[in-house]
């Protein structure tokens, strides 16, 4: 009897021993999986330190990407001579620059850039920034005056990121909702729709918007882009490019050459 019992405890402290174990090596990886979360979290909020492993991480899941900018006067003077068209390994082969701005702005720098591009070998296309306190039609009117957009450019572009302060959301939802379509029959294509994760939930989803391209903005290097069937992500606010001052959007287009080439205007 004094044997048996004697068995019975170490098989007793055997057992707790493995479980303790088995417990550890679970908090372990737990902890683990958290330090990288918290490791990363930070390295994205860091400045300047994570557009290299932003653009790594954008084609890492997107391997057949196509990498683009996005430019307007904000960036100052662009010495197009000594621009360089290349981030590491990835060329630049599509740039986007904002042409008009409301009912009547039209941007400072969008004639220089839109010439200094044509010359490059990029694909380039232009864009609307869209002011919601202002009328839809006069805002069309001004973006189709200021473009006169050709053949072999890309598809035009609304911009919309702010809510109104002056009207409700369905009442922006309808003035949108009119923009694309005066430029849809002027230019006899659907445009695009630019905006972040955000606001696409709060005011676009489920409003009739997913038959237009979408291009969202989203910075989180840990989170793809929660919008659904996204044609561009803009994944960086803070690229750098020689030839180019101040910093650039950085944005990934999913798909290949072909893609690209069928976003153009016939």
């Amino acid at each position: 009897m004094p044997r048996k019992k004697k068995s019975n405890s170490w098989l007793g402290v055997i057992l707790l021993i493995f479980i303790t174990a088995i417990g550890s090596a679970i908090l372990v990886l737990q902890f683990n999986k958290e330090l990288r979360y918290r490791i990363e979290s930070y390295l994205i909020s860091a400045p300047d330190l994570t557009e290299e492993l932003k653009v790594e991480h954008a084609f890492r899941n997107f391997p057949g990407g196509i990498l683009g900018i996005d430019v307007s006067e904000y960036q100052g003077k662009i010495n197009f001579r000594g621009l360089q068209l290349q981030l590491e390994e990835h060329p630049i082969q599509f740039v986007f620059i904002r042409a008009s701005m409301g009912d009547d702005g039209v941007d400072g720098k969008f004639r220089q850039n839109w010439e200094g591009f044509g010359k490059l070998p990029v694909k380039r296309g232009a864009y609307h920034y869209y002011r919601p306190n202002e009328n839809s039609a006069r805002q069309a009117e001004n973006f189709i005056k200021t473009t006169q957009l050709k053949s072999g450019d890309l598809i035009p572009v609304l911009d919309i990121e702010k809510h109104s302060t002056i009207q409700s959301k369905d009442r922006l939802v309808e003035g949108l909702k009119n923009w694309l379509k005066i430029v849809e029959e002027h230019y006899g294509v659907k445009p695009i729709i630019y905006t972040g994760d955000r606001f696409f939930w709060e005011v676009l989803y489920n409003q009739g918007f997913d038959r237009y391209p979408i291009w969202v903005a989203n910075y989180n290097m840990i989170r793809k882009p929660q919008t659904d069937g996204w044609l561009i992500w803009q994944f960086s606010e803070k690229g750098k490019l020689a030839g180019i001052k101040e910093k650039i959007d950085l944005n990934i287009w999913r798909g290949d050459q072909t893609d690209l080439e069928q976003m153009l205007l016939p």
